[in-house]
């Protein structure tokens, strides 16, 4: 009787130890496809809240909090904010630009703001998108154009640096009056065409 109560514990515990193994390895197979096993995407722009290029401005909407008015500009949809939004540690005016309903670029406006401030958002951008390059007025000029072409004289547009994303993004932080300034982000596709090179 003892020998058969032995054999009995004996095959119980082995199911029991088999059990918990079996447990053991099928909460490890779990664990180990809840790891990611994909490549990183690579680094691409976002802006705010997670708005992507491209962003319809409905998309655009669902993510921006801040209330916005609409305007038309030629073939190009314009959407500003009603006021200013946080930037850094200052406030600015945000314009979100979109053509054929595509966003396209992107500016803070910094109205009447410090030298200083200037200075911080160069560190503060450099922080980010490493060294800044000089940038070329007439670029800055010839973007802006394309949307409102009073908006900007050249010779108003100074200290214009500018840093490139690894996606192909531009920023361009810039002075476009005595006292204003701006940071303007341009989309990888936009920038690729700034020039009207019909006939060259």
């Amino acid at each position: 009787m003892r020998r058969t109560a032995a054999v009995v514990l004996t095959v119980l515990l082995i199911i029991a130890l088999t059990g918990m193994t079996g447990a053991e390895t099928v909460s490890d197979i779990r664990d180990w496809f809840s790891m990611p096993t994909a490549t990183p995407a690579p680094d691409a722009f976002r802006f705010r809240d997670g708005i992507r290029w491209g962003m319809n401005q409905q998309q655009v909407k669902a993510l921006e909090a801040e209330q916005m008015t609409e305007r038309s500009m030629q073939n190009w949809s314009i959407m500003l904010t009603d006021g200013r939004v946080v930037v850094s540690r200052f406030t600015a005016n945000l314009a979100f630009m979109f053509r054929d309903d595509r966003l396209m670029m992107i500016s803070y406006e910094f109205p009447q703001e410090k030298p200083e401030s200037f200075q911080y958002l160069t560190g503060a951008l450099s922080s980010l998108y490493g060294e800044k390059a000089d940038a070329e007025p007439l670029k800055i000029k010839a973007l802006m154009d394309a949307i409102n072409p009073n908006r900007y004289r050249i010779e108003l547009i100074t200290q214009a640096c500018g840093w490139t994303n690894s996606d192909g993004t531009a920023v361009y932080l810039y002075y476009y009056s005595e006292t204003d300034f701006a940071i303007m982000y341009v989309s990888p596709e936009l920038g690729a065409r700034i020039y009207q090179t019909n006939g060259l």
